[in-house]
């Protein structure tokens, strides 16, 4: 009997968690979604780069470009560490992954980092 409870209590807290997980990551899409015409202007203006670990870093002082970087790399390392977590990867794998993803599919003239850490315009 209390064996069964319990188990019922640790189905209810995993669904719960699952739950939880899924409002998070529509909350994180929804503000990374909300980003990025702003990040794409920085990017187009060379303010800001993505580099080899899937993060964007600042490469030129503009406006608010650290702190739209500080927010946007936070959301990400939350999405890498859910996708890890489905996954049984690392975050940092995963991060590592999504960069050279974003480095195929950057426009033209954005600045990437390759896996040497050498900074190049695409």
């Amino acid at each position: 009997m209390i064996a069964r409870i319990l188990a019922a209590c640790l189905a209810l807290c995993a669904l719960t968690l699952t739950v939880s997980a899924a409002e998070s990551a529509a909350a994180i899409r929804q503000r990374m979604e909300q980003r990025l015409p702003q990040l794409d202007d920085l990017k187009a203006r060379g303010a800001i780069g993505e580099n080899n670990r899937g993060f964007v870093e600042v490469r030129a002082a503009a406006g608010n470009a650290a702190a739209l970087v500080a927010d946007e790399n936070r959301d990400r390392e939350a999405v890498y560490a859910l996708i890890a977590q489905q996954t049984g990867a690392t975050a940092e794998s995963v991060g590592r992954a999504r960069a050279k993803q974003i480095a195929a599919n950057a426009r033209s003239g954005v600045w990437v980092q390759d896996e040497g850490g050498a900074w190049k315009k695409k």
